[in-house]
């Protein structure tokens, strides 16, 4: 079996471990929640890759490769000093660009003594991290995660943190059609397996639409949101590379045409290893935007559906692990997201390939 947007995974022993390390790199990808980041060096491994994060005298966050290039100790053990991080070992200091400072002793510091900087954006309460090749970065392709700090939503999120690697979290998202067997007292309904699936592409974002009518709502709807009778549903799960999501949800009632909410599940799914994942999520909504008591019921519901979505996920990465080689997927109309975008980041992770290789030959 291969996971297309993965690397193949190679045949082998039952329990032998599988590289599944192909990552796509020039995107932005959250790092981090903009309250987790201070005046205290944060370590977090995102993509493989060791990197520490700190804020400058001015707020303004940045980003280096947490390791020390004169023996590798961990940036991230030392201490801000000024706008600078300095290593904990030997005391040798860097800016947020890479570059050396200081070196306790030496009068003239040694060339080349510098490590790798990342781009670094803030945006709607989340920083990014552009984990490719810095001249491409570029702020007008952050990811639009507007809903997180709009006035005219309310709502609240976390990190989830997910034993599998980034693909199988995407996957789950693409398909919703399992919230019928997985999430029985929140998001279940006999409607999301029936209902016809249509997928929207046009080269920048991969859509998954149901539009359910006249059904029963959901347990979550029914008890967070006041729904009784029959209610319209429409589901649009937005997928853009690297890896976020942004699921649009709309209810409203058929008796009462004024009784409608509007949902947005906000998922940024960032690898940290080949079988880890930093999940960042947050469920904004466009009502009863004050009533603090319904966040945090909301929240609270939406944490204990990713905590069923998690059982599942991470027992399939154990299984896709361990097991001999399985057939290939059997594929039908509930796939149809998971299959496009399966195909997209495979397609985008060999112009990855070719575009360095072509750099690299220069």
């Amino acid at each position: 079996m291969q996971f297309r947007g993965a690397a193949p995974i190679p045949g082998g022993r039952p329990g032998e471990e599988r590289s599944l390390a192909i990552f796509l790199r020039n995107y932005w990808y959250v790092a981090a929640w903009s309250e987790e980041i201070g005046r205290e060096p944060l370590q977090r491994w995102l993509l493989n890759e060791p990197v520490v994060m700190w804020r400058r005298g001015d707020g303004t966050p940045c980003a280096l490769a947490d390791r020390c290039p004169h023996r590798g100790a961990p940036l991230s053990n030392g201490r801000v000093v000024g706008d600078d991080i300095v290593c904990g070992y030997h005391g040798l200091g860097f800016c947020g660009d890479g570059s050396c400072t200081q070196v306790p002793g030496v009068k003239t510091l040694p060339s080349g003594l510098s490590t790798r900087s990342y781009p670094v954006a803030e945006r709607w309460g989340w920083v990014f991290l552009w984990m490719g090749d810095p001249a491409l970065a570029d702020e007008a392709a952050i990811p639009d995660y507007h809903w997180n700090d709009d006035p005219g939503w309310a709502g609240r999120g976390e990190t989830l943190p997910v034993a599998v690697n980034y693909t199988l979290v995407r996957d789950n998202l693409l398909d919703l059609s399992h919230a019928h067997f997985v999430h029985q007292d929140t998001l279940a309904t006999d409607a999301v397996v029936d209902a016809p699936v249509k997928t929207e592409f046009d080269g920048k974002a991969l859509r998954v639409v149901r539009d359910m009518r006249g059904i029963e709502p959901s347990p979550f709807f029914k008890r967070l949101c006041g729904f009784n009778g029959t209610v319209n549903h429409r589901q649009e799960v937005a997928f853009t590379p690297a890896a976020n999501i942004v699921i649009s949800v709309r209810v409203s009632s058929n008796d009462n045409p004024d009784h409608a909410v509007e949902n947005r599940v906000l998922n940024a799914m960032t690898p940290e290893t080949d079988r880890s994942t930093h999940y960042f999520w947050s469920l904004q909504r466009d009502t009863a935007l004050d009533d603090k008591a319904l966040t945090d019921a909301m929240f609270t519901a939406n944490r204990d559906t990713f905590f069923e979505d998690v059982a599942v996920i991470e027992a399939q990465q154990k299984m896709l692990d361990r097991a001999p080689e399985p057939a290939r997927p059997v594929r039908w109309h509930i796939d149809k997201g998971v299959d496009r975008a399966q195909r997209w980041v495979a397609k985008l992770l060999s112009e990855e390939a070719a575009q360095a290789g072509r750099a690299a030959a220069e």
